[in-house]
């Protein structure tokens, strides 16, 4: 792992999610290589990169739907490498995927209820209202069925419906993908925030490597596999060889267009 150079790092919260020498992938392939990353709490840390550089795999391996090969995961002090996914959930680990985030045939009440379905009646009283009041547009909507709702208020209703459980740490994957860029922008500057406010740790997995470092307190940049180099959000976000990063010898190897694809997201 390769650190910003420059000032001295500034000293980050008590660590929420860790993993040390993390290997995971698909059959035979291993697409996250010896990765080490910490996640801080109360904060968000965004994992940007090309295409193709594995961040999503991460995500899933740290939800526990991809095996890990190699390494540990550690949420608040225990080993969860070897947790199946719903045991992680449990704990207190929250995964949001890209797609199928919310049930379209239920209204938003309903979802947000299935989220809280573990709580006793009391416990998802003040849940709805803690999260209604979190997110004020869906209090307006809580009758509307989710499949009626535009894209971003999808994503709004996902990320809620896991905060009814109160979970530590919340996963994002590419919350704003197939999403206009208003609505993105919207998403990344006033809900992700709002999860972290409610006291999560945020993962965020995004494509949009400027606006998601300008959410982030803390980033890694991930190019074929591994950690091409973390800091401050700030810090990286003023470098000025991402574009290099993006599109460098490792993330050549991910293919030309998969790095186009990559370097476009920063611009």
């Amino acid at each position: 792992m390769h650190s910003a150079p420059g000032a001295p790092r500034p000293v980050r919260p008590e660590p929420v999610l860790s993993a040390t020498g993390l290997d995971a992938g698909y059959g035979s392939a291993l697409v996250v290589r010896g990765l080490g990353l910490v996640a801080g709490r109360g904060e968000i840390v965004a994992i940007v990169g090309p295409n193709g550089s594995g961040k999503s795999t991460l995500l899933k391996t740290l939800a526990g739907l991809v095996p890990v090969r190699g390494g540990t995961i550690v949420h608040d002090g225990v080993d969860v490498s070897a947790m199946p996914a719903e045991h992680r959930a449990k704990r207190g680990i929250a995964f949001v995927p890209q797609e199928r985030e919310v049930f379209a045939s239920l209204t938003v009440r309903e979802n947000l209820v299935m989220g809280g379905f573990a709580l006793g009646r009391k416990a998802l009283h003040e849940a709805l209202e803690r999260v209604f009041g979190a997110y004020p547009v869906l209090a307006r909507l809580e009758g509307s069925h989710a499949g009626r709702l535009s894209g971003g208020e999808r994503k709004t209703l996902a990320m809620a419906r896991v905060m009814m459980a109160s979970p530590t740490v919340v996963l994002l994957d590419e919350p704003t993908a197939n999403l206009a860029p208003i609505p993105s922008a919207e998403l990344l500057e006033r809900e992700v925030p709002a999860l972290a406010r409610a006291g999560a740790t945020v993962v965020l997995v995004e494509q949009r490597a400027v606006q998601a470092l300008a959410v982030a307190d803390w980033a890694y940049v991930l190019v074929a596999g591994q950690v091409e180099i973390d800091g401050s959000a700030r810090e990286i976000a003023g470098r000025g060889d991402i574009g290099r990063m993006f599109l460098g010898a490792r993330a050549s190897n991910q293919g030309a267009d998969e790095g186009a694809a990559g370097a476009e997201s920063v611009r």
